[in-house]
């Protein structure tokens, strides 16, 4: 095994990644992280309605929860390719265990209202914002880029293993023991992440400072703007934030509204998703890691626009889950395929500040989408908008494939063949 992202002799094969040590204990390191994360986004929904009893407003919240994503994304990719990645990253996971501890604290003291975990969940998006694009640039610090696929696929896995697992925790740890205690698990998760960062060598250093934040963006804009296939990356994520993402917001909505189900039954819905992600994974790894993006994307799109749909169809609690499944596994396709995307066409000096540009185009969809899916809940009912925005995203994937926009992303392709050593096996 090795310690830091040497260069490898031979085409390393799909879980080679996890065989560089940094690598190894980051991921190891995030997947308890992130647990902890996924137990907080479906917890700060499920106290939400239990306060107001009405979806409109675990979709303000949400928008307020992720619309900081935007704004702060952008300065994380700024200060992902300006500073030291790994000692911005320990002390943005110090801060956010502060606001999960707050908000652990507004719970357990029955504190808790509508505009003060609003307020909370804000604080934690702004955070949150900040660390994404540090983290994902950091990924790629630790591995070779032969391995870069393989190290982004697998973290993409640990990312939903950990949403599978997280709501799953989360809905029995609030049987057991109450939401605060889900705040307070998420609060001590990001104390694994700073051990490991205090170990882990990554191989790049900052780069100079050459422009100021904005000229930053910019430059980032205009690469993307410039680059067919980056820009079908983002086109492709506004698509499938607005339409589709919002739904696991929702979720504890059915849980309570729809299918009244606690405990175990509860977290099996919240973490369905995160199931069919970990369940597809390994074809992910073997085979779709082959098949050409312009065939792969808009084939995961539809799919995840139709177990969107079937969601809001079926009314068995068993169905919905097979169904969520399908959702959590179509997600872990795109999000894959579009992240390795973008880490094998972007350009070095530009990384971090193009992947904050994505997040932002991305953060920007879902909260707004939040608002709307609340809205049009409250108007019509959970299981129409759910039909209807399922439907609405499988259309605007076949209206993206039928002018071509997908085509472009063969740039991702030939960047993939010309980073990897023949190797039919792989």
């Amino acid at each position: 095994m090795t310690s830091g992202p040497a260069a490898s002799a031979a085409r390393p094969g799909a879980f080679d990644a996890l065989r560089v040590r940094d690598f190894r204990l980051f991921w190891v390191a995030a997947l308890v992280s992130n647990t902890g994360g996924w137990m907080q986004n479906a917890t700060v929904p499920y106290v939400i309605y239990l306060l107001t009893g009405t979806a409109g407003q675990v979709g303000v919240t949400g928008f307020f929860q992720y619309v900081p994503f935007m704004v702060m994304g952008l300065v994380g990719g700024y200060v992902s390719d300006r500073f030291a990645r790994r000692g911005t990253l320990v002390g943005v996971q110090l801060a956010q265990a502060v606001a999960a501890l707050a908000l652990w604290l507004l719970v357990a003291t029955d504190a808790a209202a509508p505009w003060s975990v609003t307020a909370l969940a804000f604080v934690s998006g702004l955070l949150g914002g900040l660390n994404t694009p540090v983290w994902q640039a950091f990924v790629v610090d630790l591995v070779p880029r032969d391995q870069l696929m393989g190290a982004v696929t697998l973290n993409s896995t640990q990312f939903n293993a950990s949403r599978a697992l997280g709501p799953f925790l989360a809905g029995v740890v609030i049987a057991a023991f109450g939401a605060g205690a889900a705040f307070l698990l998420n609060a001590l998760s990001f104390f694994a992440v700073v051990a490991v960062l205090l170990v882990v060598r990554g191989r790049s250093a900052p780069h100079p400072h050459t422009e100021g934040f904005l000229s930053g963006v910019r430059s980032a804009a205009l690469h993307i703007w410039r680059t067919p296939a980056l820009l079908a990356c983002c086109t492709a994520i506004v698509v499938v934030a607005g339409l589709g993402s919002p739904l696991f917001s929702f979720l504890p909505v059915y849980g309570e509204a729809e299918y009244q189900v606690t405990g175990v039954r509860l977290g099996l819905l919240l973490g369905a998703g995160g199931v069919g992600a970990v369940t597809v994974a390994p074809f992910l790894l073997s085979v779709v890691a082959r098949v050409r993006r312009a065939v792969a994307l808009p084939a995961a799109m539809c799919a995840y626009g139709a177990a969107v749909a079937l969601t809001g169809l079926v009314q068995q609690y068993w169905v919905a889950l097979l169904a969520l499944m399908l959702f959590g596994g179509a997600y872990l396709a795109i999000a894959s395929t579009i992240n390795t995307s973008i880490q094998l066409v972007v350009e070095d000096h530009l990384r971090g500040k193009v992947i904050s540009v994505y997040l932002a185009c991305l953060t920007g969809a879902l909260p707004l989408g939040l608002l709307a899916w609340g809205w049009a809940s409250d108007a019509t009912s959970l299981r129409a908008t759910t039909v209807v925005a399922g439907l609405l995203l499988v259309a605007a994937t076949g209206v993206l494939v039928v002018t071509g926009r997908f085509q472009v992303m063969s740039a991702a392709d030939d960047a993939r063949d010309r980073a990897q050593v023949a190797d039919p096996e792989v």
